[in-house]
């Protein structure tokens, strides 16, 4: 219960952060250094950058109420984080030769950034019923977003409708966004005078 309560903590994972960044940073150094760039080298780089992410995305789960009918959503966040960091490195450095498995990874991971996405998108607090509504076309578009994505990796899908229809829901969930931005930033000017 302890590592669950630690995890939850903002301050570890902008650590954790910074400390792969700083991992990152060395090994691009050390390669420029010795002018040799191998495939370890290459492999390492890539792990401080996907454990770069994965805090960056655990720091954005932090986020999402810890509490009340959204600890779900939380958890999920944070469990699907782990497994996506857990299988892309175990892709990584075990170099599976599977696209199944490439599969399942890719669906994992955009359900895990998905999840963080939408927990975030709830948290925000609401001025109106403008913002109402643009928060619940923010998280609806998102969840079809990841599930259309999610269904079209699985199943290799190549129809244009289909890309058509994601494109055209992905631009929806844009404009909701930098609208919702925009009321934001509006309303915080309007109110400050």
């Amino acid at each position: 219960m302890k590592l669950i309560e630690w995890a939850s903590r903002p301050q570890v994972h902008i650590v954790g952060l910074f400390l792969s960044l700083i991992a990152l940073i060395a090994v691009v150094a050390f390669a420029i250094g010795t002018l040799e760039y191998t495939k370890t080298r290459g492999k390492l780089m890539l792990t401080a950058f996907l454990v770069g992410g994965y805090f960056l995305t655990m720091l954005a789960a932090t986020r999402i109420p810890s509490a009340g009918p959204r600890v779900g959503v939380r958890l999920a966040a944070q469990s699907l984080a782990t497994a996506a960091l857990f299988l892309l490195l175990l892709g990584l450095w075990g170099t599976p030769d599977s696209d199944g498995y490439w599969k399942a990874t890719a669906v994992v991971t955009l359900l895990g950034i998905g999840t963080v996405f939408s927990g975030m998108v709830m948290r925000i607090g609401l001025a109106g019923n403008a913002e109402r509504s643009l928060v619940g076309l923010l998280t609806v578009s998102s969840v079809v977003l990841t599930a259309m994505a999610a269904v079209a990796i699985v199943c290799e899908i190549k129809v244009a409708l289909y890309w058509w229809t994601f494109g055209l829901l992905a631009v929806a969930w844009l404009a909701a966004a930098m609208a919702l931005a925009a009321s934001r930033f509006w309303r915080g000017r309007t109110v400050r005078g």
